[in-house]
């Protein structure tokens, strides 16, 4: 039997033992073998582009001619790099299926242009300040107060992150990073104190909530990424919490997106969303299976053939029903494939086995 639907992986790095996130693309590796899903793991600045007006199919990887693929999923964060973007556009344009366009890849890459696309949606997030030096430390000071947030406009895992706790850590910082190359690149942000090193983040996959977890610090600081030694525990969200994760990955025309969530005194902060969210620690915390879902979920939207097993919808199943049962319309298994499931098996029993699906 021929492969039903083939796939690329795009990611900047070798899969070595200590590349952030190459845990998340091995998943994707188990997930795509058990499901007979051809899946490439390709990186975008391996890519010869040729541009004509025939619209005929054009894909040159380390010289080599590819075949065109049903779906694509990139998984370069904020790496992402104009090339990056400019191979996904190629593609986009030739008619492949992309879970999370190059548009909406680029919107999330730049932490500002993420909150200025939130801003204008009126939804909450903190007050922020681009960075500019010699920084202005009497506007800081009455606009954002101190502690003060400061962070580089492009990261991850919590790196480049700090917390200036008075003016004159502020003052320190700002001397120092005067006249730095990148000095611009950073942003001033409001200090969420009733978030101090916790924050919730919220898996949603095409427009549905599917999991969630609280991650907090451990040693006292304001970080709580998992990364940093954070600890990370399921989490039930509110209808309001969800509601917002739906409408920050719908403004964002995320298909797939972490979007990570800061605890005010009077209700929620949008503290950034991510277009290839990490989720090892997500799937310890909520015994999930996120490669499955997002093979199911894009399946289901792009029209793709996509076997699943009954021990998948069993996986589905239980990531909707031991979570979100209080919440209005959560993901499950019925929802993401046209023909409702057979009855499931309890959902005790663990999905994490790896065999084939059935035929």
């Amino acid at each position: 039997m021929g492969i039903a639907v083939r796939c690329w992986l795009f990611f900047n790095r070798d899969l070595g033992p200590d590349v952030p996130e190459a845990h998340e693309v091995r998943r994707f590796q188990e997930a795509a073998k058990a499901l007979d899903i051809e899946l490439l793991v390709l990186k975008p600045s391996e890519f010869d582009l040729v541009v004509d007006s025939k619209h005929s199919w054009s894909a040159i990887y380390q010289g080599r001619e590819l075949y065109k693929p049903d779906l694509i999923i990139p998984r370069c964060g904020s790496e992402t790099s104009y090339f990056t973007l400019a191979v996904l556009r190629h593609f986009e344009r030739q008619g492949v299926a992309i879970a999370n366009s190059p548009a909406a890849v680029e919107s999330v890459a730049d932490k500002l242009h993420t909150l200025q696309v939130l801003a204008g949606a009126k939804l909450p997030i903190p007050k922020t300040i681009l960075g500019k030096f010699p920084a202005d430390v009497d506007l800081v000071q009455r606009e954002l107060g101190f502690p003060v947030v400061v962070k580089k406009l492009r990261g991850t895992r919590g790196a480049g992150v700090v917390l200036c706790n008075s003016r004159g850590d502020f003052d320190d910082l700002a001397a120092l990073l005067d006249g730095a190359t990148a000095a611009s690149d950073f942003l001033f942000q409001q200090y969420i104190k009733a978030s101090h090193g916790r924050d919730v983040r919220v898996l949603v996959i095409d427009g549905r909530v599917v999991a969630a977890m609280e991650r907090q610090s451990t040693d006292g600081g304001f970080k709580s990424n998992i990364s940093l030694g954070g600890n990370a525990k399921p989490f039930t969200p509110s209808p309001q919490m969800a509601e917002l994760a739906v409408q920050v990955a719908r403004e964002l025309k995320l298909d797939i997106a972490g979007i990570d969530i800061l605890l005010d005194k009077d209700g929620y902060r949008i503290c950034e969303a991510n277009s290839a969210p990490g989720f090892q620690g997500l799937e310890k915390a909520c015994a999930i299976d996120v490669p499955e879902l997002v093979f199911l979920a894009m399946g289901r939207k792009f029209g793709l053939p996509v076997r699943h097993s009954e021990r998948w919808e069993q996986a589905i199943d239980r990531a909707a029903r031991a979570m979100f049962s209080s919440i209005r319309a959560p993901i499950s298994a019925a929802d993401l494939i046209d023909e409702a499931p057979q009855p499931l098996a309890p959902i005790a029993a663990r999905a994490r086995q790896r065999r084939k699906p059935a035929t």
